[in-house]
């Protein structure tokens, strides 16, 4: 296929009052599906409130701005992890994790979604499997089934599946209240806390797992680099079979990419 390296900005999956999660779509970048990588981001306003929800990608979430809580539930697991994240965190969500964000400060809430699809349905695309609300999985099966399955009469049946009417973003009234953070340290890494490399007039963060355990569920790693004006970034040629999908948080400047012939 043909190598296109063109900068590619993200299209609104979804928007609303409580915010909204912008796309890379593969059928838009054939590119993202050759190299089987994902991204998405997510921006909360203030109460806003993203349900409960999981993937079929392994990914890493970076905070650009802002600060909220996110609840994380492990597959076989009825105990859930609430943590509170702020900008430079790094949260890794690994495939089949179910997790929800909140934006509970007063400004914008905003985090950056990186993934692996090498497994995905879609190579290059993370699938979302929403559980409540009209998009709820449960929204295709038939009311009876639903009954029966989860020894339910028809009142319980219809709170189940009609009483959240919002879809994937919606702000939360001031009286509805979420859990309270109950752990951090292992699951939530920020990246500042790392000894940057000096570049001269910038540096490289790189955070493993070996600074960071919990990252190797995800199978990626995370990468900061931060130039100053004017300044240059020296060759870097990454010799195994890794692929390097790159977000540009601020700032501007020009990038080149030498092909395996020479080609610029």
């Amino acid at each position: 296929m043909e190598l296109n390296l063109e900068p590619m900005s993200p299209k609104a999956f979804f928007q609303g009052e409580g915010g909204s999660f912008h796309k890379w779509f593969p059928s838009d970048f054939p590119m993202i599906a050759h190299t089987k990588v994902g991204a998405g981001r997510l921006l909360l306003r203030p109460r806003g409130f993203a349900v409960p929800h999981n993937s079929d990608s392994s990914k890493v979430g970076y905070v650009l701005q802002g600060s909220g809580l996110a609840g994380i539930l492990f597959r076989g697991s009825s105990d859930e992890a609430v943590v509170r994240l702020k900008k430079g965190d790094l949260i890794p969500v690994p495939e089949g994790v179910t997790s929800w964000w909140f934006n509970d400060g007063d400004s914008d809430f905003e985090v950056l979604l990186v993934g692996d699809t090498r497994n995905a349905l879609i190579p290059g695309d993370i699938t979302y499997v929403v559980f409540a609300g009209p998009l709820g999985v449960l929204q295709g099966f038939s009311p009876d089934y639903v009954q029966k399955v989860y020894n339910l009469n028809g009142e319980e049946t219809d709170a189940l599946l009609k009483s959240q009417t919002n879809r994937l973003i919606f702000k939360l009234r001031q009286d509805q209240t979420l859990p309270e953070p109950n752990r951090q340290g292992d699951l939530v890494f920020n990246i500042y806390d790392v000894v940057s490399r000096d570049e001269g007039s910038g540096s490289v963060t790189v955070v493993t797992e070996k600074e960071f355990p919990f990252i190797a569920k995800s199978g990626l790693t995370a990468v900061l680099e931060k130039l100053e004006a004017n300044a240059a970034r020296s060759p870097v040629y990454v010799a195994d079979p890794s692929v390097q999908l790159v977000y540009v948080a601020s700032g501007s400047g020009r990038v080149q990419i030498a092909g395996f012939l020479g080609e610029n």
